[in-house]
């Protein structure tokens, strides 16, 4: 067993043993694309129950995971990758088991690239692609040392790294996430990096912004991305036990929720949590293997 499984291992019988321990699990949601017919519009796929989820205020906000242990970087995402994307037919998108709300959106064109770009933030009139909070008191995310970088990375063939660092402040060209099949379906995931000029980045929460295009329609609106970084096995001291770090995770993701998506109240995160309710009625979930959101 190589040292990325073992650690994989380790950091997920850790996290299945926090949520077990009573702390209540979120929804994992991949980035969900589909269109009014003009622009894209983004919701929230559940990859455990099958069921999409686009609330009025779509869903901007989203988590996850990066791993290391010692002190070499990067931190990486963990198989099968963080970010997911998803795009589904127009069958999937009008049936009302798989679709919340459903009858209402159009499957994206078939044989399409769906890219995307890095988009710059602004936080106490600090303009960065990049910032961190290291999850110690109030959340503030403030810029980080432009040694820091934080790559998305597709693998396998015609694989690409797409990159910023903590002196970036602009919008950058990503990449092609993948093209649409013929009938306009998309699942992928990217793996997320994470290191600081090649050592173990700070421990805590990492936020870049991407928006989503594709030709022949509007942008996405920004897209926020929290990703905590960590080492399960030598937590930093600002976190007790790992319990108290997915904590943190929740206040840093509600925090870019109130502050930086345009209309934060209701809050989409709520509105996503109660469609996904809606959809799924009483169905049980399975409990997937930990070290996502």
């Amino acid at each position: 067993m190589n040292s990325m499984t073992l650690r994989s291992v380790l950091v997920s019988c850790l996290l299945v043993s926090v949520l077990r321990s009573g702390m209540a699990e979120e929804v994992h949601y991949d980035v969900f694309v589909t269109s009014s017919g003009t622009s894209l519009v983004i919701g929230g796929y559940d990859d455990v129950n099958t069921v999409a989820v686009i609330p009025e205020g779509q869903v901007r906000v989203f988590g996850g995971h990066v791993v290391g242990s010692g002190t070499t970087g990067p931190y990486e995402s963990e198989a099968p990758g963080e970010p997911g994307f998803r795009a589904s037919t127009q069958a999937t998108l009008n049936n009302p088991a798989l679709t919340t709300p459903a009858n209402t959106y159009t499957a994206l064109s078939g044989s399409t690239a769906l890219t995307f770009t890095f988009e710059p933030m602004s936080i106490d009139s600090q303009a960065r692609n990049l910032f961190f909070w290291d999850g110690a008191g109030a959340v503030a995310f403030a810029p980080v040392a432009s040694s820091v970088s934080l790559g998305l990375q597709k693998q396998g063939g015609g694989g690409w790294l797409a990159s910023i660092n903590g002196g970036s402040a602009g919008v950058i060209s990503g990449n092609t996430i993948q093209a649409t099949g013929p009938t306009g379906s998309v699942h992928t995931h990217l793996f997320t990096l994470i290191d600081d000029a090649g050592a173990a980045p700070g421990q805590g929460f990492y936020l870049y912004s991407l928006r989503m295009h594709m030709n022949g329609y509007e942008s996405s609106d920004p897209l926020y991305f929290v990703f905590g970084a960590l080492d399960p096995l030598n937590l930093a001291p600002q976190f007790a036990d790992l319990a108290a770090f997915e904590a943190a995770h929740g206040l840093a993701e509600g925090w870019v929720e109130s502050n930086l998506v345009a209309v934060p109240e209701p809050s989409t995160v709520v509105l996503a949590a109660l469609g996904f309710a809606a959809a799924v009625g009483a169905r049980s979930c399975r409990r997937r293997g930990a070290g996502s959101r």
